[in-house]
């Protein structure tokens, strides 16, 4: 028989009402997680913009290790839970450090490098982040087994639906960690990390193709860019890249949606067309932030790990409760030195792009060994020309100039890469003019000629004798040496008597050179021959007693 009994409504105040509505229209993360929590996790990413340690020190020493990862089964997983670090046994804090870019130097063989060079401290720039523990949870439920005894018909329907509140702890705990995952997000473009793209609202039903296509093509060329070390997207601005195969994409299912109807599902090449890297669909609610399409960056931009995970249980026996206890302990925190990307409908970001051009090259200025200026050069001697200063307006970043000498008219005068001037002892010039000009190419017109200086030297000082082809230091004649041989003499007596063979005759020259030896009939006249000299062939004579 059906009971009309009607039973009266109960009554609800003013402030059960709000209470009621409040819980209704909030985020699942403020409904959820504990405002401590919630504190903890602001705080901590908050402090990551704010404790930077000076540029070029080192720290003391690495405070924490990771621990292995724990698996567990449980009703719902965590979706990024793949992203985690895993356990901590030990400590409180993960050190993340990163390491900035070395400048590069100029090796010159003509240069003595001293103590300047070997001993002073070239320190890159090195940047440190600390995540400490900030989310310690715990999830009571309490079972009273007297009065579920007389509610199940077998006998073990207790444990499993004591089997099942334990299940709905762990479901209520990774729900909680994976919206304190997603929080990430939000407070990691509120403590303005993100680098911004701007792409059409693609989530929208009233996009069309176009717009989405654009927004592919967006996301592929970031793919590819993120491929070579840049400082513009991450956080801290330290150098960061990313393979392809490292990415993760991380997408509304709006914006996932509209992307496969608009863009990929007409594609006549799928595979060209298909976004980069692995995609994580994430609620657009749990981005935090208006506008958010996607976001490209890789799995260590989390910095997530466990310190404490343990079931426990405690029996009161007064009111004959079971109590038991899921505990949860961790860091939540995201990474400064990784590649992250937002795509969003906002504007992009302004990358200021600093422009030197080179307008003119500053006057060259010529230094001999003890560092003053002059613009006489002996032979023999070396000079640093320096042209330190060559873009106008000064302090530009294009200060590069190659260098070219005319009016040398030895072999051996030259100018290196790096402006240092050999003058050679038999330079027959008399002024030498150096030129350098800027390495920088106009980007509005690349065959333009590079801006120059000039400078004129005047070459002083004696000849100095050099070695060269054609000089002959000694003969000699079955091991004697020919008395007072002189390369400029040319006739000779014979330190042994005849008979003479050619194979008894030794030439000994400086540099190569071709020589011959010959004796006449008489085995009393030997004739050498050097075809190596200036103004050969040069032809001596030695006659044996």
């Amino acid at each position: 028989m059906t009971d009309n009994t009607i039973t009266p409504l109960k009554t609800v105040d003013n402030i059960a009402m709000a209470q009621a509505i409040w819980n209704d229209a909030s985020p699942a993360y403020q409904e959820r997680i504990p405002q401590a929590t919630q504190a903890g996790l602001q705080e901590t990413v908050r402090a990551l913009t704010k404790f930077r340690p000076l540029k070029n020190e080192f720290s003391d020493a690495l405070i924490n290790r990771i621990g292995s990862v724990i698996a567990r089964n449980m009703s719902w997983s965590n979706d990024l839970a793949e992203f985690k670090r895993g356990m901590m046994t030990y400590g409180n804090t993960i050190e993340e450090i990163q390491v900035g870019l070395i400048q590069a130097h100029t090796y010159n063989p003509d240069r003595d490098y001293l103590e300047k060079d070997l001993f002073s401290t070239e320190l890159p720039e090195i940047q440190a982040n600390f995540h400490t523990i900030n989310r310690m949870n715990f999830y009571p439920v309490t079972v009273n087994e007297p009065m579920l005894m007389r509610a199940f018909l077998e006998n073990d329907g207790l444990s499993k639906f004591v089997s099942s509140l334990m299940t709905a702890a762990i479901t209520s705990d990774n729900w909680d960690e994976f919206l304190l995952m997603c929080q990430l997000f939000a407070e990691y473009e509120s403590n303005g990390g993100f680098y911004h793209v701007h792409v059409e609202d693609v989530a929208s039903y009233t996009t069309g193709s176009t717009e989405a296509k654009d927004a592919l093509r967006k996301m592929r060329a970031m793919a590819a860019t993120l491929q070579f070390p840049s400082t513009k997207y991450n956080a801290a601005h330290m150098p960061s890249f990313a393979s392809n195969d490292e990415l993760v994409l991380f997408v509304t299912p709006e914006f996932q949606a509209g992307v496969d109807v608009e863009a990929l599902a007409g594609a006549f090449n799928m595979e060209k067309a298909q976004l980069t890297g692995r995609i994580k669909v994430i609620p657009k609610e749990q981005f935090g932030i208006t506008g958010a399409q996607a976001l490209m960056t890789v799995r260590d931009f989390f910095v997530v790990a466990d310190t404490l995970l343990e079931n426990t249980s405690q029996y009161n026996p007064v009111s004959l409760n079971n109590k038991y206890f899921l505990h949860h302990q961790g860091v939540i925190s995201a990474s400064r030195f990784v590649p992250a990307v937002l795509f969003h409908t906002g504007a992009d970001d302004e990358v200021i792009q600093i422009a030197t051009p080179v307008v003119s090259v500053s006057a060259l200025v010529t230094s001999d060994i003890t560092g003053a200026t002059v613009t006489t050069v002996n032979r023999g001697n070396i000079y640093q020309i320096d042209a330190a200063a060559v873009t106008n307006p000064a302090g530009g970043l294009n200060d590069a100039v190659t260098y070219s000498l005319t009016g040398a008219n030895s072999p051996y005068t030259y100018i290196t890469p790096a402006g240092v001037l050999h003058v050679s002892g038999d330079e027959t010039g008399t002024a030498l003019v150096v030129v350098a000009t800027s390495t920088w190419i106009n980007p509005d017109n690349p065959r333009q000629d590079g801006a120059t200086a000039t400078e004129t030297l005047t070459v002083a000082g004696g000849m100095i004798p050099w070695p060269q082809e054609g000089v002959i230091e000694n003969i000699t004649i079955r091991g004697v040496d020919v008395a007072g041989f002189v390369a400029g003499t040319l006739t000779y007596a014979s330190p042994v008597p005849a008979p003479i063979l050619a194979s008894d005759v030794l030439v000994y020259t400086l540099n190569s050179g071709a020589t011959s030896v010959s004796v006449d009939a008489t085995a009393k006249i030997v004739t050498v021959v050097f075809d190596g000299g200036i103004g050969a062939p040069v032809t001596y004579t030695i006659t044996a007693p």
